[in-house]
This record gives structure tokens, C-alpha cells and sequence, in this order.
């Protein structure tokens, strides 16, 4: 009798550990359609009218151009949040590839833009710079548009709204 109940019990327990439970919720796995930013992933900015303004996360630091009072520079961080944001725009246009963007797209316009970039990531470094443009379409318009995201991304701390208003305008 004590035998058939060991095997009675050892049959239980191997139903009830094979039994599908349907409220038992499953981890989610990772979402690997999204990269993993690099450790070394770092960039410089500099930008806007005269290319006075600059976002440098290599040495986590920001230029404000405040016109007719100059510029002022402060030390203000990226998160790992925001620069993993960045890092995905960034792979969506693909900045580390050949851009297109020619000089025969840029134009003179006063007052003059201009936009340099330094991109460190996966061991690789690219730096390339230019100034307005005529036309705003393809890796132009992709580039003008990832300037404004990065622009918004840092307006938005309050470090950087406490800093002074502009003062003025260019005309």
C-alpha cells in the first residue's frame, strides 16, 4: 500500500508541474530590432547661424549663442537615455554611410549656417561639415532634421533653460 502511494504522489506532482496555467504571464524578450548604443558612442555638434551653438557630449558640454551678448557655455550632460535616443536617429539615417551631401546643394544665405559634426561610435570616427542649403531633401533634409531633434532634446533641460535668454536677433 505505501508503494502505490509513493507512485500515486510522484504521478500527481508530474501532472502538476507539467499543468499549462494560463494567468502566468511570460517576460517579455528583449526587442532586438533596436541596437545596443556602443560604449564609445560620442558626438560634437556645433551648429546654427555663424555655427555658434554646440551640443559635445565628449565633453558633456553646450555653447548657447545669445546673440548680441555672445555666447555662453555650460556643463550640461546627456543622459544614457538621450544619447541612446540620439544613437537611434542617428542609425536610421545612416550618418556612419556616404551622405549625400554635395556642394552643389549648398548655397549662400545671410546671415550663414553652418553645421559641423564629429561622431564617434563602434571605433569609427567621421567628421563632416557644411553650410546652407538650397534644397532640403534626401541626407539634407535627414541631417537638418537630426540638428533639430538634438537641438529640442537640449532645450528641454531645465540646466539649459536656466541659462540666459538671447538677446536680439540676426538679421
Amino acid at each position: 500500500m505505501k508503494r502505490i502511494y509513493i507512485i500515486w504522489l510522484s504521478i500527481l506532482f508530474f501532472i502538476s508541474a507539467c499543468s499549462y496555467d494560463e494567468d502566468v504571464s511570460v517576460p517579455a524578450l528583449p526587442d532586438v530590432s533596436s541596437p545596443v548604443m556602443p560604449a564609445d558612442f560620442e558626438f560634437s555638434l556645433t551648429y546654427g547661424t555663424y555655427g555658434k551653438q554646440k551640443v559635445d557630449t565628449f565633453k558633456d558640454m553646450i555653447i548657447k549663442d545669445l546673440v548680441i551678448d555672445g555666447t555662453i557655455e555650460a556643463e550640461i550632460p546627456l543622459t544614457v537615455e538621450e544619447k541612446d535616443l540620439i544613437y537611434n536617429e542617428m542609425l536610421k539615417i545612416n550618418i556612419m554611410g556616404d551622405l549625400d551631401i554635395g556642394r552643389e546643394l549648398q548655397c549662400a544665405i545671410e546671415p550663414p549656417s553652418f553645421t559641423s559634426w564629429h561622431i564617434q561610435m563602434n571605433g569609427e570616427t567621421k567628421e563632416f561639415s557644411y553650410t546652407n542649403f538650397c534644397e532640403y531633401d534626401g541626407d539634407a533634409k535627414n541631417l537638418m532634421n537630426l540638428e533639430n531633434y538634438i537641438h529640442k532634446l537640449v532645450a528641454a533641460k531645465k540646466a539649459y533653460q536656466e541659462l540666459p535668454d538671447l538677446n536680439g536677433g540676426y538679421e
